[in-house]
């Protein structure tokens, strides 16, 4: 679940090379958004978040945000926060209060969260899927296919807004029948983030049980 949670997020704000579909125009786009992105010193950004499953008629939304600053992050959605420094990861479960802390390497990560604006992984193979407009907004429907078939998901969605170079959604297809979306309701870059935002103080959740894994 972390993985998912943490692979959806990173796709909403990366580049990752394009390898198939209309190369040219959806590599274009994506170059540009990846300078966009990679300009911003932070940024933070609110989204929802639906967990469905077709096969057992089941459907449920939450809200979250993830706060970004260099290559540290804060990600709060689906009863968890995920919190990263670059050295050292903590994983808050509300719903046991337990939280786990784990060495960070980016090498062994789902995927290299220190690059979140702008990854250039050859782990996809891509397609231009269709070009839509809505209002004012001109949008461009990308679709990710991982070349590693072991993965538990098939397939990935991206909503590009080309009007103003963002990437506004993403959707993670698993094979167990499970859909991940994520839709960005709004982002602020360059805001004033403290270092102490990207780590954890056990002291604010009372009760709090501590599972070092390191």
């Amino acid at each position: 679940m972390k993985n998912i949670l943490i692979l959806s997020i990173a796709l909403i704000f990366s580049y990752q090379g394009i390898s198939q579909g209309k190369v040219n125009d959806a590599e274009k786009l994506l170059e540009k958004i990846s300078k966009r992105y990679k300009a911003f010193k932070s940024i933070k950004a609110d989204f929802v978040y639906t967990l469905e499953n077709k096969q057992e008629k089941s459907q449920e939304k939450q809200k979250g945000n993830i706060l970004v600053k260099g290559n540290k992050f804060r990600l709060d959605v689906a009863n968890q926060i995920i919190i990263c420094d670059n050295k050292t990861i903590w994983t808050y479960s509300r719903e046991i209060n337990e939280v786990q802390i784990s060495n960070y390497d980016p090498k062994k990560a789902a995927i290299r969260l220190d690059d979140i604006f702008t990854m250039y992984g050859k782990g996809f193979l891509y397609k231009q899927i269709e070009t839509k407009k809505e209002g004012n907004r001109e949008l461009v429907h990308i679709e990710l296919t991982p070349k590693d078939k072991k993965k538990n998901y098939y397939k990935i969605k991206v909503w590009v807004d080309k009007t103003n170079s963002t990437i506004i959604s993403s959707q993670v297809f698993d094979k167990n029948g499970s859909i991940h979306t994520y839709t960005v309701t709004n982002q602020v870059p360059n805001l004033v983030f403290q270092d102490n935002q990207f780590s954890f103080d056990v002291k604010k959740f009372p009760g709090c049980e501590v599972v070092d894994l390191r």
